[in-house]
């Protein structure tokens, strides 16, 4: 594909020529499938990509207890972008390396949304704790919004007077749209609001995105922007698709990363992030 990038595009660019040095996978509906599974032809790729020097990272929303597991399946070796880029932790040495939260006085208006929009349940991210109101309704998707969360009364007060990580809102498919636009109305310059899943819409804190935290990265790495790999499939993964130096799309991605990529790959179901590794950093395309 040829984007709106320009000279930058594919099209334009032979990057059969790059020797990517750096490779940054979104997980869910990128390289983890609804079930949590990963084909063997993605987990091959990585390995061979790590096994060719490559240094690869996970940039995700889940929090660093819900990334963990994949860190080990992925074996990274590299430090990891959580909590759409609010965190970078290092998982060999268990630090935490960048953090930004969420204003409390800000969480605690936004988690008073969800009385306000019944249908619109909240997700509150403090540290490694997950709070909820409705546990009923989010025990089918803990797998999604992070495993061992507490169902609470009161999503301000089990704040404290501290930060919040984030915020997500879990939403009926058709209501996104419409929400993604009250929540950025609400919060202004104050936040940055995304949609990371067809059931997601997620208040992060100003300057929490995945583009920023792949930038922090790879300075920190020393390693050059368009030594930078990175695939992703929504709109919360758009700041890391233009930041990269090659930026690639899954082909069931939303219309908006498509249109900001480099590239775009075939689908999850046929493997599309495999077959970018495979293309650009093994050479095998």
């Amino acid at each position: 594909m040829v984007s709106s990038r320009g000279l930058r595009a594919v099209g334009h660019q032979d990057y059969s020529m790059t020797s990517f040095e750096l490779l940054a996978l979104d997980l869910d509906g990128t390289t983890v499938n609804h079930d949590l599974s990963i084909s063997t032809r993605v987990l091959r790729t990585v390995r061979e990509a790590l096994d060719k020097g490559v240094l690869v990272t996970i940039a995700t929303g889940r929090n660093v207890p819900s990334t963990r597991p994949f860190v080990e399946r992925f074996a990274v070796n590299a430090p990891v972008i959580c909590q759409q880029g609010g965190m970078i932790y290092d998982y060999r040495t268990e630090r935490v390396l960048h953090h930004i939260t969420l204003p409390h006085e800000l969480a605690c208006e936004l988690a008073a949304l969800e009385r306000q929009h019944p249908t619109w349940k909240a997700v509150v991210y403090q540290g490694d704790r997950i709070y909820v109101t409705d546990g009923a309704f989010f025990s089918w998707l803990d797998n999604l919004v992070g495993q061992g969360f507490s169902a609470v009364p009161d999503l301000c007060m089990v704040l404290g007077r501290n930060d919040a990580d984030k915020i997500l809102f879990t939403l009926d498919p058709h209501e996104a749209p419409a929400a993604l636009e009250r929540l950025r109305a609400i919060v202004g310059g104050r936040a940055t609001v995304v949609q990371s899943h067809a059931r997601f819409v997620e208040v992060n804190p100003l300057g929490a995105d995945k583009g920023s935290a792949l930038k922090m990265l790879a300075a920190d790495l020393g390693i050059a922007r368009e030594r930078v790999m990175a695939i992703g499939d929504q709109g919360n993964d758009v700041t890391m698709i233009e930041w990269a130096g090659l930026g690639v799309a899954m082909g069931n991605g939303n219309e908006l990363t498509k249109s900001v990529a480099d590239w775009v790959a075939p689908g999850i179901e046929a493997d599309g992030a495999a077959i970018a590794i495979e293309k650009f950093i093994l050479g095998e395309g």
